[in-house]
Formats: structure tokens, sequence, C-alpha cells
């Protein structure tokens, strides 16, 4: 007997890490048996039509959501847009789950307003707390991409730890094209890349930690004077902080921005870098490592929070809070290239082994508990 199954997909392509995540768990989806799957998003967004699931037009305005939330509060009932299916899954929170009696699993990505919480306004820090809140005394199942986060969720809301699954999703195979030496060195040229440099892709928000990577790649460029920083992202944010710092350090023949780059050119981008280098303050899983990883690029990166548990012994770690930790292990990887090959092949070798297949697996079990409860 086939179960209906919904999918409640709200990111789009400027929620980052979420949206890809999303993708990757229709990926997953697409290598389940017994359910018949229903997508509730952006009937017009390419990235969903491509799985040839059917799309139900589906949003939450912010006001609706507000409207939603307080009316749970105040056990006031809402039409339930969701009711025709056996089950659902949200990759990202939906407000819609809270007036649904059909079980249902989200995902909890990240609890970093607890851990920062001056890169949250006070609205934003109590509207999170409360969203989560009602969302885990209603889901049958959490679901989060690290153990790390699992503890912070049991011991911020006290869940049961039976209900939390942890399941980290494989990243998106964009980058399955292999890419001639001609191609590359096309890129090198169109990018103006140097011969040796080192690639951090993230948007400027303060917990990315560009301003001590700067300081940091100041010290190295005084030891390995023809080493580059290449950076992209959006200039928004913390832009013109980060920008500030470079000019301020002297280094604006050594930091290259290059904004937003195509896909092609994103793959192309780590295969020429010497190293990925990832100094952020707060990640529940880094999406970048995963593409290094694929890619077999070097990576040095954060000892902190998830990271530590996401690359076990593919990559070379450091304290973010340190620029001289910082500093130093960036001299480490590109005057021992041999030992940052090896742990190249490992990241490598992890990445052969995530695959959609045995996400969907997963998912599979997840949907079943569901099902049975």
């Amino acid at each position: 007997m086939t179960t209906k199954l919904g999918v409640v997909a709200l990111a789009g392509p400027d929620n980052g890490g979420t949206y890809q995540y999303t993708l990757s768990m229709l990926q997953g989806l697409q290598h389940i048996t017994g359910f018949e799957i229903t997508l509730y998003g952006d009937p017009a967004n390419p990235d969903f039509t491509k799985f040839g699931y059917p799309i139900q037009r589906f949003a939450e305005s912010h006001a609706w959501q507000l409207a939603a939330l307080a009316a749970y509060r105040l056990q006031l009932k809402l039409p339930d847009p969701l009711r025709s299916q056996d089950v659902l899954l949200a990759p990202i929170y939906s407000l819609a789950l809270l007036h649904t009696a059909t079980p249902f699993a989200y995902s909890l990505h990240d609890l970093q307003e607890s851990h920062y919480p001056e890169n949250f306004s006070l609205w934003q820090r109590i509207w999170r707390h409360q969203i989560h809140s009602c969302l885990l005394k209603r889901a049958r199942r959490v679901i989060c991409e690290s153990q790390y986060v699992k503890a912070d969720i049991v011991s911020s809301f006290s869940l049961p730890e039976q209900r939390i699954v942890v399941m980290p999703a494989p990243p998106q195979r964009q980058f399955r094209s292999e890419q001639s030496d001609e191609y590359l060195q096309a890129a090198r040229l169109r990018l103006r890349l140097p011969p040796r440099f080192l690639f951090y892709p993230a948007q400027f928000w303060a917990h990315k930690n560009h301003l001590r990577l700067i300081e940091a790649f100041r010290g190295v460029v005084g030891e390995v004077p023809d080493l580059q920083l290449v950076l992209t992202g959006k200039k928004r944010d913390d832009y013109r902080t980060v920008m500030n710092a470079i000019e301020k350090f002297g280094l604006n023949e050594q930091v290259r921005h290059l904004g937003y780059i195509e896909q092609g050119d994103l793959q192309a981008v780590y295969r020429l870098a010497s190293a990925l280098v990832m100094p952020s303050l707060f990640e529940s899983v880094s999406i970048p490592i995963y593409e290094a990883f694929q890619l077999g690029t070097p990576v040095v990166a954060s000892a902190i929070l998830a990271i530590p548990e996401q690359v076990g012994d593919a990559a070379l770690l450091f304290d973010p809070t340190s620029v001289t930790s910082i500093k130093d292990a960036i001299l480490n990887v590109v005057r021992n290239p041999e030992a940052a090959a090896l742990r190249a092949k490992r990241g490598r070798d992890k990445m052969l082994a995530m695959t959609p297949q045995h996400y969907g697996n997963q998912l599979q079990a997840l949907l079943s508990e569901l099902k049975a409860c």
C-alpha cells in the first residue's frame, strides 16, 4: 500500500545552506519506495521541478507565520493545507505544521542564537525560541545533522533523545563534470587567479570570522609572500568592514574578492586552490567543506562545534578565536603538501561513502517510524 508523503519545502535559493540541504533531501527521497510524494513549495522553481514530483503551491508570509503561532498559543485551530497527506517531512520549519494532525518530522539545523546572541536581534532570538519550542512539542521526530546539534537540542528544550534523529545530508553532486587542464587554465586567466591561493567562500556575516582570517593571513604572507587569498560572497552585511581590514593591513594585492561566480567556475576555483580555509565561529555542517572533499581539495578548518565531527581525520583544525592558531595551520598546509594531500584523499573517500542512496535508506527508516506513530 502506498503512503502519501508531503514534503514542505519553504527554502529558496536565497536561504543558502538550508536550500542546498532541501535539495539534498529531495535527491535522497528519489531512493525510497512505498511513498507517493507531493512537494509543497514553489512550482516555478526549476530546482524543484527537475525531481518530477507533483508540486502544490505553498508559501508562508511572515505575517501569516505570526498569526499561526499566535493561534497555536491561543489554542485556536487554523485550516490545515496538509491534511491530504499521511506523513509530512519538512527540511526547514513551517508554522503550518502547528495546525496539522498529520504526523511530521522537521529539521532543526542549529541553535546559533544561543551561542552568538550578538548576531541576532532580541526579536529574532525570541522568534526562533518560540517556533522551535512549539514545533518540538508536536513533531514526532526531529532531524539534525550532527551529534553536537542533538545535544544542543536536548539541553535547550529538554527533548527526549529518542525523538531526535542524527542524519547528515550528502551534499549535492553538482561537481560531477570533469574539467580539463585547458578549462582550468582558462578559468585561472578569466578569474585572474594566482598560481597559489587559499579559498574561502562565505557570506560576510560576523560569525564567518573574516577579520581574524585577514589578520592571520597578514602573518602568513610575511612568510609565504607568493600565497594569496580568494574570497566569494555578496557585497552586503560586513563586506565593507572586511574590505577596510584588507586595506588596513596592506593586503589589497594579496586578497581577491570574486563576488558571485557560476558553478563551473566555482568548481575550478576549488580545484585550483591550495586549500579551503574555513575559519567560521559557528557551523552545524559546512557545505564548502563537503564541496572541497568532493574535489580533493585540502581543508583547514575551525575546531569548533560540529566541524571536528564532520571532518574526522580529513582536515587540519585550528582555534578560530586565535589569529596565531589560524596562521600556523595555514602555514602547515602550504608547507606540507604531501600531508595535506593525504588528508584530502580521506575527505574524498568520506564523500564516496556518503551517497544519496545511503541517505535515502535513512529517510526510508525515518518515514516508516512516522507511519507507525
